[in-house]
């Protein structure tokens, strides 16, 4: 029976460390006003607009502020620091479409997924690669530190090529409209708003995988009481259409739903 017992109380604390409980509310932490980190560079997810940050996931973490009490800050930030400041309690979470992955649940708990992002290849509207079948032997963009490489591994196993990756910090989608690069990682949704808006690039396929994006906190009292609280807010959104009504405004598709 101990064992049992023993046993029971671990795989409670396992599910605890990769994803926050849902009974949490407001009343858990004493803190009111929250920061979230963000990048404010990409459009249409997290810009800044009139010295204001603005975008998809501005939104959101407005609703979610109205729905909590809480007042949340969103403040900009290079994508290297991100982390960082979360790690020094400077911020309180990351509001910058953070990919959920195995390495980081070992260091964070996360919401439920608010975005699955198909992910595709696109490059310069007046490239010679039409296509996956063109792709072999490119060079191709993987921010540092983002979920970029396993995209490009995914792609290299599942299609038998090999890509020449070219690192960078922050968004360097203009070397591949300029011909520096020839191909970039992205969600599908951005990518389109991006070609409408007038970026000049192509979508040439599907890389065949999407990504879960969450909002990470500090494994802890305070960031698990602080994540319920947020996890309870999407939960809401998703329930009411808040939440795809958001992504429809932005992207004119719904990339809140897990794909089937």
């Amino acid at each position: 029976m101990k064992r049992r017992s023993l046993l029971l109380m671990m795989m409670v604390a396992g599910v605890l460390i990769t994803a926050c409980s849902a009974g949490g509310n407001k009343d858990s932490t004493e803190k009111k006003t929250l920061v979230a980190g963000t990048e404010g560079t990409m459009f249409p997810w997290t810009y800044v607009e009139d010295n204001k940050i603005v975008g998809f996931e501005a939104d959101i973490i407005a609703e979610i502020s109205k729905r909590t009490g809480y007042d949340i800050e969103m403040k900009a930030m290079d994508w290297s620091g991100l982390f960082g400041n979360l790690d020094a309690k400077r911020v309180d979470t990351v509001a910058n479409i953070v990919t959920i992955t195995d390495e980081r649940k070992e260091k964070y708990v996360f919401t439920q997924p608010y975005v699955y992002n198909p992910m595709v290849l696109a490059t310069k509207a007046d490239s010679d690669i039409n296509s996956l079948d063109d792709i072999d032997g490119r060079t191709i963009v993987v921010e540092v530190g983002s979920s970029d490489e396993m995209v490009l591994k995914q792609l290299e196993d599942g299609l038998g090529v090999d890509l020449e990756p070219v690192y960078y910090e922050g968004i360097s989608i203009t070397d591949v409209e300029n011909g520096r690069v020839d191909l970039w990682i992205g969600g599908e949704p951005s990518l389109n708003t991006n070609i409408e808006a007038g970026y000049d690039l192509k979508i040439i396929g599907q890389t065949g995988s999407y990504q879960e994006y969450g909002y990470p906190f500090l494994i802890g009292d305070e960031g698990e009481a602080l994540c319920s609280v947020f996890d309870n807010a999407l939960t809401e959104m998703k329930k009411d259409g808040t939440l795809k009504n958001i992504s429809e405004k932005w992207f004119k598709m719904d990339i809140t739903q897990k794909p089937e």
